[in-house]
């Protein structure tokens, strides 16, 4: 996944849960979200499991202000995974995120954007945090294929925001 983390002082840590899983309807997603922190060299680290989402627990949590980041691979060992099929996803679509107690929180999906090269995106835009709102960034990789680095040079990213107020915190 690999951004640095400079980014992490655009991040304010904010209350909010640990996601537990997400599901994404419209691309057939269903899987559990795991806490990940920083790699030795600073980048946001990827989960170990091709299947398994990453939730960056030193940024915000949900059900509280702030820009949730998950990360999960678009690929492993020549097959799709988890986030395969990101770059599909349109503005409107539904994606949910279960917290601890079993409550759900359901996120419109804004935008869907393709960054060519990584160390150029704009990390202010993409990991910045528009308060009050609780929003949700979902990334993965995408475009050319280092082989020497053994990574994609691209990320998709997508951005989605909470449907329901913030003082709204009941179950569905």
């Amino acid at each position: 996944m690999g951004w640095l983390f400079s980014l992490f002082l655009l991040l304010q840590p904010v209350s909010g849960a640990q996601p537990i899983s997400i599901e994404i309807p419209s691309i057939a997603v269903r899987a559990e979200v795991v806490p990940l922190g920083l790699e030795d060299d600073g980048a946001m680290a990827a989960p170990t499991d091709p299947d398994t989402v990453g939730w960056f627990e030193l940024g915000s949590g949900i059900g509280a202000p702030g820009n949730v980041l998950l990360d999960g691979h678009v690929d492993w060992g020549g097959q799709l995974r988890v986030f395969g099929r990101l770059h599909q996803l349109r503005a409107g679509d539904a994606i949910r995120l279960s917290g601890p107690a079993g409550n759900v929180l359901h996120y419109s999906v804004v935008w869907t954007r393709f960054y060519p090269d990584a160390e150029t995106a704009p990390l202010d835009e993409i990991f910045g945090q528009v308060e009050p709102a609780e929003e949700l960034t979902l990334i993965t990789c995408g475009g050319s294929f280092d082989a020497s680095a053994r990574m994609y040079v691209g990320r998709w990213v997508v951005r989605a925001v909470r449907e329901e107020p913030a003082s709204a915190q009941t179950d569905r």
